[in-house]
């Protein structure tokens, strides 16, 4: 649902009742290390149900990028991420510039929810509290994010508590579609997997990570004919070899590929 505050133009000026992002109050928040979720942020002001908490800020980019950052931060081997999609083709990412926001952890039964507000023309992202908020106690909201690699157990601790964060399921259509809906089925309806000896030479894949339990991206470097084996270029610097017949992996589209229906 996205809300709208008034604009710079409203005649009520300051005694506005409609201007969250621009009159909010300033809550006080502490930084704290939780015993299983990192770090985490707690309420040093009593926040009352409703009121304006914190915006979540960051680098403004599109999908294309965010796509890019993803992949390159699972390359490295990365567990943790900020990054918060607003609308079609526009993400937030707080991974390296932020405010304290990026540390508020995840909830099945949390006590903040992200809003999208219009503000002046512009789409920002606010935290409002859901219910009354003590004093010292944790801010969470529920992050119902697109699992990007292996699944993440919660520890949330709450009665309603779901076990697992994130939907495992939509990293085909957040990853491989570009956007695009669809499972994983269609996606080898539409590029069949190559289990053969064609060497695939140049081909954009993903592969899965036996030791990590995930998906990673890598490029077919070369073949050899005579083993059967290809070589293939998992980051900028990394090449491995590996028997495709014996691997699960499949195509992923060209990034100058058309967008398939």
């Amino acid at each position: 649902m996205l809300f709208s505050c008034c604009s710079s133009n409203c005649k009520c000026e300051n005694k506005c009742a409609n201007k969250s992002f621009q009159l909010r109050s300033l809550f006080k928040t502490e930084l704290i290390k939780t015993e299983k979720c990192g770090f985490g942020l707690i309420a040093e002001d009593e926040i009352k149900k409703g009121e304006f908490v914190i915006e979540y800020v960051g680098e403004v980019i599109d999908d294309r990028t965010c796509e890019e950052r993803l992949w390159k931060m699972k390359r490295q081997r990365y567990t943790n991420f900020y990054l918060c999609e607003v609308s079609s083709n526009m993400v937030i990412d707080a991974t390296n510039k932020g405010n304290k926001s990026r540390f508020i952890n995840h909830s099945c039964e949390p006590n903040t929810e992200m809003q999208k507000w219009t503000v002046d023309g512009q789409t920002r992202v606010g935290i409002f509290a859901l219910r009354d908020i003590e004093r010292g106690e944790e801010l969470t909201y529920d992050y119902k994010f697109v699992q990007f690699g292996a699944d993440q157990d919660c520890h949330c601790g709450s009665s309603n508590c779901r076990k697992m964060v994130g939907t495992s399921k939509s990293f085909n259509s957040f990853v491989l579609h570009n956007g695009n809906s669809g499972s994983s089925q269609d996606q080898h309806d539409i590029k069949k997997r190559k289990t053969t000896s064609d060497n695939c030479i140049g081909e954009i894949i993903r592969l899965w990570d036996r030791r990590d339990k995930m998906y990673v991206p890598a490029v077919v470097h070369d073949y050899d004919e005579y083993t059967g084996m290809h070589t293939l270029l998992l980051d900028e610097e990394t090449t491995e070899k590996f028997d495709m017949r014996e691997e699960d992996w499949d195509f992923l589209p060209r990034p100058e590929d058309p967008e398939e229906d």
